[in-house]
């Protein structure tokens, strides 16, 4: 292909449709030899990008370059909606199907699901909720994690509201005029329970998924990021989670997570190890510990999990809650 295409990728995000190619002196018969050799993705008919820029992004990324090309589709006004305006606000997916490109008509056009984007209609006054991000029409922030939160599962709303309000701690207040605005949208009490349990003090989504557990099946709910200090005021560590009625810690272990805590020159097995000795430190202050990954959080191991994590609270409390030899703060 011939580099006349490069002007539209920097003006449209990334995307390219046939017509734009064409102007720019492909064929159909080189479009066709660039996609067999790889070179180009088709995102839907009519519409490509680059495969060295569509493999370069993360799942997120993807949907968000799927959904560019759904909208230059589409006639009428729309923006993106849900799940969609959240990628483009930045903010963590969890459990969504990123296959489906979630658009608000605008337009007073019919409520349906085809060609993969799923068309929202307006029932309630949108202008205030409605702007330009990024050169695409989308609902604002607030209103996306609101839309996630109702629409959603418990799990994939409270890691997107987590992830906003960890960003972006002031959203809480236009979350909860949603929250007043909306109290009978479709979904809005499922809405408020995730809202309830969202926190932006969480910082991964496999933490949010955990405290939605605890949740559904009864264990308080833990404080978040607590720093485990000794006697003289020095710091042990930082944990996910802590049950201070119980004196005890837990902590959730993922891969990203241990990608994230790597250090400059640090292999992921040193890592693990520093952990690891981390851990024996924070142990060795007399109070329990929990340790949760993704399949202890998922739904169909979740119950035993909850349940080992009750005894272990159980067993933390009538061990350890008398004694104050290290401070939590």
């Amino acid at each position: 292909m011939n580099s006349g295409v490069g002007a539209w990728l920097w003006s449209s995000g990334g995307i390219f449709t046939r017509a734009q190619a064409l102007d720019s002196g492909e064929s159909d018969r080189t479009l066709a030899t660039a996609r067999r050799d790889g070179l180009i993705i088709r995102l839907r008919r009519g519409v490509y990008t680059p495969a060295e820029n569509y493999n370069s992004v993360d799942d997120a990324g993807k949907h968000l370059l799927h959904a560019r090309a759904a909208l230059t589709a589409q006639h009428g006004q729309v923006a993106l909606a849900g799940p969609s305006a959240a990628a483009l606000h930045g903010f963590a997916l969890y459990g969504q199907d990123l296959g489906t490109v979630h658009i608000l008509r605008l337009d007073r056009g019919s409520s349906r699901l085809r060609a993969l984007a799923n068309h929202h209609v307006v029932t309630q006054d949108i202008e205030a909720d409605v702007d330009t991000y990024n050169g695409i029409a989308a609902v604002s922030p607030a209103r996306a994690v609101w839309e996630v939160a109702c629409r959603s599962s418990p799990e994939s709303g409270v890691v997107t509201a987590d992830s906003a309000l960890h960003q972006h701690p002031e959203l809480a207040a236009p979350i909860e005029d949603l929250q007043q605005r909306f109290a009978y949208f479709p979904g809005s009490r499922q809405g408020r329970v995730t809202i309830k349990i969202a926190d932006g003090r969480a910082e991964s989504p496999g933490e949010s998924v955990t405290r939605v557990q605890c949740f559904r099946f009864g264990i308080p709910m833990p404080d978040l990021q607590h720093r485990v200090t000794d006697g003289l005021g020095r710091l042990i560590g930082v944990t996910d989670f802590y049950w201070e009625a119980h004196r005890h810690l837990g902590e959730f272990d993922g891969k990203i997570k241990y990608q994230r805590l790597l250090r400059p020159g640090e292999t992921p097995s040193d890592c693990v190890f520093r952990e690891k000795r981390r851990e024996d430190q924070l142990r060795a202050g007399r109070y329990g510990m929990s340790r949760f990954t993704w399949a202890d959080v998922i739904p169909n191991n979740a119950r035993q999990s909850m349940v080992n994590l009750a005894e272990a609270l159980e067993q933390s409390r009538r061990l350890y809650a008398h004694d104050r030899s290290v401070i939590v703060s």
